[in-house]
This record gives C-alpha cells, sequence and structure tokens, in this order.
C-alpha cells in the first residue's frame, strides 16, 4: 500500500511522523491485518500488509484520518476528501523481495541516511540490533491517560508494547511481523545485495506505483556495468561501436530513466553528441 505522496505534505516535524508510525502500530489492533514493513516518508506512506481488501482500505481510511487530524490541529492545510492510494497484491516471493528493497530504501532516496538508520520505518529491525538500544517502556507501565494522549487512540493497547518515552513513538519490534521478510531474505548479504544491486526490481515497483525515482552516478554506472555484464558478455563501453552505445543509452534511459549526462559518463560518450542522437527517430 501507497499513499498519494504527489499533492499533500502530511509530515511537517517529527512529531507528525511519530503520529502516522504510532497510526500504523494501532492497526493491527483495530483491524485484522499484519504489519510486514512500513516507512513513512514526509508526503506518503508505504506499507506492506496482509489482510482482506475491505481490511486494508479500512487501515488506509484510519490513516487517512489520523493524518487530517493532525494536520487540521496543527493548523496546515487537511487532506483532500479524494486524498488516495494504491494497493497492489504481491504474487509471488520475487515480487516480495522487491517491495521490501523498496520501502526500504525509500530512506536514503529522499535523506542521507541508509535504510537501517531510518527512525521512521521497520528497516531497522532487519538484521539489526539497533533497535535493542532504543530506551523503551512496556505500555502496561504506563498510566491509561498518557497511553491515549501518546498514541492518539482509546484502543486497548498490549501490555508488551514497547513505548520510547522521548518520542512517543511505538518501537517496531511491537508490531511488526517479520516472519515473511526472513522467509524471503533468509541471509544478511541476500538483503544487503538486493537493496544495492536490484535497480530492475526497484524501478518495477516504481513504475507499479506511479513514483518517480532517481539514481546517482555512481548507482548509473552499477546499472550500465550490470546491462554489459548480462547483454554484452561484460565488453567495456569504449569496446563497442557508437551505434551500440546510442542503442544501449536509449534503452538503459527509458528502463531506469538515467539522464544523459549519467548515461554519457558511463557509456564514454560527449554528453552533447548523446542528447542529439537520443532526440532522433533512430534511436527513439
Amino acid at each position: 500500500m501507497c499513499t498519494d505522496g504527489k499533492t499533500n505534505v502530511l509530515c511537517h516535524d517529527d512529531a507528525d511522523y511519530t503520529n502516522l508510525v504510532n497510526a500504523i502500530a494501532v492497526l493491527p489492533l483495530k483491524y485484522p491485518v499484519k504489519i510486514h514493513s512500513y516507512k513513512v516518508m514526509r508526503t506518503h506512506v508505504h506499507l506492506i500488509l496482509s489482510g482482506r481488501g475491505t481490511d486494508c482500505v479500512d487501515a488506509f481510511d484510519y490513516l487517512k484520518y489520523r493524518a487530517a487530524k493532525r494536520l487540521r490541529e496543527a493548523g496546515h492545510p487537511s487532506l483532500p476528501r479524494d486524498y488516495d492510494f494504491r494497493l497492489i497484491p504481491v504474487e509471488n516471493e520475487i515480487q516480495m523481495c522487491r517491495n521490501f528493497v523498496y520501502v526500504a530504501r525509500n530512506a536514503f532516496e529522499v535523506r542521507d541516511v541508509i535504510p537501517g538508520g531510518y527512525p521512521w520505518g521497520a528497516s531497522m529491525l532487519f538484521y539489526s540490533k539497533v533497535h535493542l538500544l532504543f530506551e523503551a517502556v512496556r505500555a502496561s507501565r504506563v498510566q491509561s491517560h498518557k497511553l491515549r494522549e501518546i498514541l492518539g487512540t482509546r484502543t486497548l493497547i498490549p501490555g508488551d508494547y514497547l513505548i520510547n518515552l522521548q518520542t512517543g513513538m511505538v518501537l517496531p519490534q511491537s508490531f511488526v511481523d517479520t516472519k515473511v521478510f526472513y522467509k524471503v531474505f533468509p541471509t544478511a548479504r541476500q538483503y544487503h545485495t538486493a537493496l544495492v544491486k536490484d535497480f530492475e526490481g526497484y524501478m518495477m515497483v516504481a513504475d507499479q506505483l506511479g513514483e518517480t525515482v532517481s539514481f546517482t552516478q555512481e548507482e548509473a554506472d552499477m546499472i550500465i556495468d550490470q546491462v554489459l555484464t548480462s547483454d554484452y558478455q561484460g565488453v567495456k563501453p569504449d569496446n563497442l561501436t557508437m551505434d551500440e552505445r546510442f542503442r544501449l543509452a536509449s534503452a538503459l534511459q527509458k528502463k531506469y530513466r538515467l539522464n544523459v549526462n549519467q548515461l554519457a559518463a558511463g557509456l564514454l560518450l560527449p554528453a552533447r553528441m548523446l542528447a542529439q542522437a537520443l532526440r532522433s527517430k533512430q534511436y527513439r
């Protein structure tokens, strides 16, 4: 599930991010759904969850309600009535791997932070013990009125939920079901490799969600190297003809949205010459 990320700002400060994390923590208590991963971003929320379609829709409606309520109370523009989301079924384990990677990578698409270092997402749990360093108290040790104040709900909270009192945030180990993650990524190395190398899967999920992504020059070079290895027997760019490089650049631009400067640097071509070629009918 991904909420609309193109029309509204959901989080203006850290407390707004925490509000939505706490709302996600409440979802399995209010509806028959399981949370497998999440990431709260400035303009949208990503959720990997399981449940019936109608229950997932109810979960979205609750998140929308919590976000809109906080925006109104803070004097910010609220969410429009037609504020929407995308709910995409995950058909197999390969697709599940790609969705976990996509949600995790959202952290450093907009911030200079690794996935496991982002505080408003579940990635800190995956092959990491960092979350054990957070100071936390069990919900059973927090007075009822204080719990309602922190979590913004009268929903009964399990006593073993862990809350960081400094931020007022429920920690992800309290409500994230990690079984699916560890099934599709049985080793830390597999997960790390997918994070840094599965660019094709990343683009496939982005296209499904209608989201725009960008790559650094280092990532563009890795993509070009992967394609040269798989499709061109590992030939170096300067051993390809100009026509082959132009055709490869056209294909990479369409598939990965790489820009002319990235392609020119990776394929050892003058940027102006490549730009002219890509505008011609021959390489469109």
